[in-house]
């Protein structure tokens, strides 16, 4: 029996029926990439949420801690309001932190926490489904065991808030009282310090570990994807060759097999690039419509003129190319990636190019999309604490190498709460986008700004001499009023700066460093600026 017989009439039912097959093999796993990426779109935006979650509860920590502070010195109620209201966020991320660790957890005294700890509401269901779901994996567990950690000394700063109390009924506490007390909750601070930065270095760890991991199950499926591409495209080849050589007449039959592939195809002529045959699947991907075929040059579908260099000289050199990807354009101008794989035949009697094409274009912006979530702030766009910790400690190693000098400015914002408060918590985000927009104005080219969460704001500036003049400058744009919606607001920042290597050599150690040195601008009036001094 000859070749002939497998592209007659009667056969075509069963090539359809194969065809038919390979079609539903793509659509199973293009799903699957699909329901995948959404996995790990949810799974990163819970991590992103703990990151945030984590910036909430050090402010909340720090806050309280200062409030405290303020009361064990001039024992006003105001003060120890204060400090209740702030302790407030810790003990409700420590609600749900000991109700999701029980075997059967009650979801909603869980949320309930996570809210009271001013987490945002679209973040908490994909908190909870984390912790749950995912708490035996390492970086996950350890991150949880270093929360309980830091739940521990927040008992412990509860107990001294009590005992502050229970101590100033009486008034004001003795000069020798209160500083017993300050050198108690000094400690507190010292040792919650390193579990925050630790927390949030985990969880960057993780995220980043788990972006890699889902990444690779994706490029796997994907890769899946283009072997079986490949795989069809390379049988409806060699198909076209064999009825090529045994049946010079059976073109026809040969482009009803095309018809069907899954993949758009397209036969042009060497000798003068002429279009000698596009399946549908090619029309549409292209945005062709009933166009004749000579109406259009293939030359005129690349973005790159080199690129199209490449593919001609590849194919003189061995005939074919395989899996090459290309940035294309459709009749229409809308630029796309696509997967290349280009075979040399004979077609109508003259020498050809038979290509088949993927798009990969959702591919790659979901890749890039990926990448920008696990890095970005979502609210200020600009990097967050994973993808500042990575900027620092790769800037510490280049210092250390190159025996320079770098400044960090840790900035946060004075009386924020108060805005949230009178003004909800939208005209807050309005305010902290405006507020990093001015910062971002403000600074150098090479200088790195960053949000940590809620409030706080770092500024990498590399250089000594330059710190106090960036700070001054910071202050100076902040100052003026913003106007959020119906509403002018103005707000001030205290700054802290920390230098290395003279206020630390490690990344956390310089981070805290700022982080006091911010505090103790705060402590002496707010909207200035203060270089961590060591204390004595």
């Amino acid at each position: 029996m000859t070749p002939v017989a497998d592209l007659s009439v009667p056969a075509l039912p069963v090539k359809r029926r194969r065809l038919f097959v390979v079609v539903w093999i793509f659509v199973s796993v293009v799903v699957g990439v699909f329901v995948l990426t959404c996995l790990s779109i949810f799974l990163l935006s819970a991590v992103r949420a703990y990151v945030e979650g984590e910036g909430l509860w050090s402010k909340g920590q720090k806050d309280a801690l200062y409030a405290l502070t303020r009361y064990t010195l001039y024992a006003k109620e105001v003060d120890y309001t204060s400090y209740q209201a702030a302790l407030a966020v810790n003990q409700g991320d420590r609600q749900a932190r000991i109700e999701l660790e029980k075997p059967v957890p009650d979801y909603a005294v869980a949320r309930a926490g996570f809210l009271q700890g001013r987490n945002h509401a679209d973040d908490v269901d994909g908190m909870v489904f984390l912790f749950r779901r995912f708490r035996h994996l390492p970086d996950i567990d350890k991150a949880i065991a270093i929360w309980a950690a830091a739940d521990r000394h927040i008992e412990q700063l509860t107990l001294v808030g009590e005992r502050i109390h229970a101590a100033t009924q009486a008034g004001p506490l003795p000069p020798e009282q209160a500083q017993q007390f300050l050198a108690e909750l000094q400690a507190i601070n010292d040792e919650l310090t390193p579990l925050e930065d630790n927390f949030s270095y985990t969880l960057g760890e993780a995220a980043r570990k788990y972006t890699l991991v889902i990444l690779l199950v994706v490029f796997v499926a994907a890769l899946l994807m283009l072997t079986l591409a490949y795989w069809a495209s390379r049988r409806l080849l060699l198909q076209f060759e064999l009825t090529q050589e045994a049946l010079r007449k059976g073109e026809e039959q040969v482009k009803s097999v095309l018809q069907f592939a899954p993949l758009p195809i397209v036969i042009v002529r060497l000798s003068d690039e002429a279009v000698m045959y596009v399946n549908d699947r090619m029309r549409t991907e292209f945005g062709l419509g009933d166009r004749p075929m000579k109406s259009f040059r293939p030359r005129d579908f690349y973005v790159n003129s080199a690129d199209r260099d490449q593919l001609i000289t590849a194919l003189q050199a061995t005939g074919r190319v395989s899996d090459l990807e290309l940035l294309l354009k459709d009749a229409h101008g809308k630029v796309f990636w696509a997967l290349y794989s280009s075979q040399r035949i004979r077609f109508g009697g003259h020498e050809c190019v038979m290509t088949a094409l993927l798009n990969v274009d959702e591919r790659k912006r979901t890749h890039d999309e990926l990448r920008y979530r696990a890095y970005h702030d979502a609210l200020t766009g600009l990097p967050n604490r994973a993808m500042f910790m990575d900027a620092l400690k790769r800037t510490l190693h280049r210092m250390e190498r190159s025996e320079g000098v770098t400044s960090l400015l840790f900035i946060d914002l004075d009386h924020f709460k108060s805005v949230n408060d009178r003004l909800g918590h939208e005209t807050g985000d309005l305010l902290l986008q405006q507020v990093a927009q001015r910062i971002e104005d403000c600074v150098r080219e090479g200088d790195l700004v960053a949000r940590l969460g809620g409030d706080e704001f770092v500024v990498l500036v590399e250089g000594h001499d330059d710190a106090n003049r960036m700070a001054e400058k910071i202050l100076s744009v902040l100052r003026p009023e913003y106007q959020l919606g119906d509403h002018a607001v103005n707000v001030t920042a205290s700054i802290g700066v920390s230098c290395f290597p003279q206020d630390g050599t490690e990344l956390n150690g310089l981070l805290s460093a700022a982080d006091f040195a911010m505090y103790q601008a705060k402590t002496l009036g707010r909207d200035g600026v203060q270089f961590y001094a060591r204390p004595q």
